[in-house]
């Protein structure tokens, strides 16, 4: 299922939107909270920009152990934590449509619930989901990931 993808950081790529916490084991001052923005690039200490976009919180961490090796620690325990996922967005024929906060075990239906349900002209059938660009149908029960775009179209009456 998606959610077990989520929940096994190994599997969810990060994205702009998302906020990483980055620890080193007994070493607090090397300590990071990031925010990702759109460049993809956080600051690390020692270690300078680091490009995070579209890898996993292991290859970051990986990637981070790596560099602490090359001349600054000699067995560093990186950490690489998703404190808070990229927010979804809901369009469409809802009532409160915009940037909302992603949840998990979230469906469509639940989605529209937070989006303040669907107004009178909503659709019940043509609800869409676009991820990593790609536009795919969508019902009651589809689950929602990190950085969907919730579409609900208006029924034609």
């Amino acid at each position: 299922t998606p959610l077990s993808v989520i929940a096994n950081d190994d599997h969810y790529r990060i994205g702009p939107g998302d906020t990483l916490a980055i620890t080193v084991f007994d070493e607090p001052e090397l300590a990071v909270r990031a925010k990702i923005a759109q460049s993809g690039l956080i600051q690390f200490p020692l270690v300078g920009q680091i490009m995070v976009l579209d890898k996993t919180p292991g290859q970051i961490a990986d990637e981070i152990e790596a560099a602490l090796l090359d001349g600054y620690l000699v067995n560093p325990g990186v950490t690489v934590t998703i404190e808070a996922y990229r927010p979804i967005f809901i369009k469409g024929a809802v009532n409160r449509s915009g940037r909302h906060e992603f949840l998990f075990d979230l469906d469509v239906e639940q989605a529209i619930a937070i989006a303040g349900g669907l107004t009178d002209r909503a659709s019940r059938s043509k609800w869409f989901i676009v991820r990593e660009g790609e536009k795919i149908p969508a019902s009651a029960k589809t689950q929602v990931m990190p950085g969907d775009v919730i579409i609900v179209e208006e029924s034609i009456f």
